[in-house]
């Protein structure tokens, strides 16, 4: 088993970790998680650019809109949005 830990930092004062696991990583595992982790980051800024107050808040201005913009599940669309506010 092998763990990867990623951060990127975004904004001068939001920093982002993300951990996951990753079983017998070949070249198409690692594609798709950074593919999915440049959208992820892309979508907390997108979000960010909302100038966040409330996650419902958030949710019911641009939910709908990021479901449309980014090829993401749902789970990491709604951590996005936490990450963001």
């Amino acid at each position: 088993m092998t763990y990867y830990g990623v951060c990127a930092h975004m904004q001068s004062i939001v920093q982002l970790t993300v951990i996951g696991k990753v079983f017998n990583p070949n070249k198409e595992k690692l594609l798709n998680l950074n593919q999915d982790l440049d959208q992820y980051i892309d979508c907390v800024r997108w979000y960010l650019s909302f100038k966040p107050t409330s996650k419902q808040k958030l949710h019911k201005d641009a939910y709908h809109k990021a479901k449309q913009r980014f090829e993401l599940k749902t789970a990491l669309l709604q951590s996005a949005r936490d990450k963001a506010v």
